[in-house]
């Protein structure tokens, strides 16, 4: 596959697509009788797939806010992802350990994630401060506005 600009070079992606292996590993992992770790297994694996495939997606957007909305979903696919670890934890069906190494992955997926949206949000920050023409303009009051071309 050709290496260029897109999703697949990203870091945050990575990091997510991996754990959305380690979840599938688990769940594969799952006593096979129990009807609801099938049905929380679907659902842990459904959540984990989409952080992934929301970052990858948002990449492919044209703006930088269609980027951003599609971070937000995928933290929220996150946020899901460590409810239902934790519901598989409570019921005793993941070790401890386990639960802590995966846990351990979302919150640092969630921190790269929002780094990426603050970083999103500033260069469109700085981006608002200048005119068409790239430069700082002032109005009458004294305060700095965006030249409308």
């Amino acid at each position: 596959m050709a290496q260029g600009y897109g999703f697949r070079g990203l870091k945050v992606r990575e990091l997510a697509q991996e754990l959305a292996v380690a979840v599938i590993r688990e769940v594969a992992a799952l006593p096979r009788p129990s009807g609801s770790a099938q049905v929380i297994g679907r659902q842990l694996v459904a959540s984990a797939a989409s952080i992934g495939a929301n970052i990858a997606e948002g990449h492919g957007r044209y703006s930088k806010a269609a980027y951003r909305n599609h971070l937000s979903i995928a933290r929220g696919s996150l946020a899901e992802t460590e409810s239902w670890l934790d519901l598989l934890g409570r019921i005793d069906l993941v070790s401890q350990g386990r639960l802590n190494e995966l846990n351990s992955r979302c919150e640092g997926l969630n921190r790269m994630i929002s780094a990426v949206m603050k970083g999103l949000e500033r260069s469109n920050s700085a981006e608002g401060k200048r005119s068409s023409r790239g430069m700082p303009t002032r109005d009458s009051g004294n305060r700095r506005r965006t030249r409308e071309a």
